[in-house]
């Protein structure tokens, strides 16, 4: 299908398609999502209300045990045990992120995840502008790698080495208790993304992102894209926070097809840069329904 140069206008807020139709845009409702989570804690702790404590690395929701899954895996082969609450914890914590779409942590839940994206958005603008070259994005084939080197590393010294560099962990002690001892490894990684390789931790270092990846061929709700409504405008290409989770769209000739890759955040950033309806949400029990 020959491609249309002329695409409908889109605000921060609002897409609209070919058709005329507006549609508010999923990036500002997932903006929020983090920050209200962060509000949680914050009113838990600085109010005593004991209604989402702890971080979103460990956390209890009104007394109710959930733990980040690399999280528990570091600590198991830390300890070389398996304690109740943390299996508890664990197996919450899957099944809800199987529900909910995987790796969906990373775009909707992770407060990381919102200030890459801001740092994205600054890197794009400086290459741009000339001021720093674009390089070619690091595979993202090697979070695995760095997956099984930090568990290794637990194993063999007994502590949660993964935890002391975990920009996540780091961020949450800092906003909720005031921990800013750590925030400079913070700075260091959004300055390297910022100049060097945009959204390199998410997509190619973070063993968070990588597990709960690993739910995203097997979850409930994903991104489903339509191939009969596409008209091959690439526009999706550089919106995707990673681009290879669309590769099987363009392999799919037509039909629907779940995005299952491990990549897929589930950002929604395809469904507001697309005019033409051809991703949505949706969920693997609509056959059964």
């Amino acid at each position: 299908m020959k491609r249309d140069t002329t695409r409908p206008p889109s605000s921060f807020f609002w897409r609209t398609t070919v058709d005329g139709k507006k549609h508010l845009k999923i990036r500002p409702l997932r903006w929020c999502v983090p920050i209200l989570l962060a509000s949680f804690f914050l009113l838990s702790y600085g109010f005593d209300v004991q209604m989402l404590e702890g971080s979103l690395v460990a956390s209890r929701l009104m007394g109710y045990h959930l733990v980040d899954l690399y999280c528990s895996l570091e600590v198991i082969a830390a300890h070389h045990k398996i304690a109740t609450n943390l299996m508890i914890g664990m197996i919450s914590i899957a099944l809800i992120y199987w529900m909910i779409g995987g790796r969906s942590f990373c775009a909707w839940v992770c407060p990381y995840g919102l200030l890459s994206e801001w740092a994205q958005s600054m890197h794009r603008w400086l290459v741009k502008r000339g001021v720093i070259k674009k390089r070619k994005k690091v595979t993202t084939q090697i979070k695995y790698v760095f997956l099984v080197s930090f568990l290794l590393a637990s194993a063999l010294s007994g502590y949660l080495i993964f935890e002391h560099i975990n920009v996540v962990g780091i961020i949450s002690r800092w906003l909720i208790y005031g921990l800013t001892e750590s925030a400079l490894v913070v700075v260091v990684v959004l300055t390297f993304e910022i100049f060097f390789y945009e959204r390199v931790w998410c997509r190619s270092i973070c063993p968070s992102g990588t597990v709960y990846g690993l739910l995203n061929p097997i979850a409930l709700i994903r991104i489903e894209a339509d191939r009969t409504l596409c008209d091959n405008c690439g526009d999706c290409t550089p919106a995707c926070h990673v681009p290879e989770a669309l590769a099987p769209v363009f392999i799919s000739k037509d039909g629907t097809v779940f995005l299952n890759s491990t990549d897929c955040t589930m950002c929604g950033k395809c469904l507001d840069a697309c005019s033409r309806d051809v991703f949505h949400f949706n969920h693997r029990l609509k056959d059964l329904v």
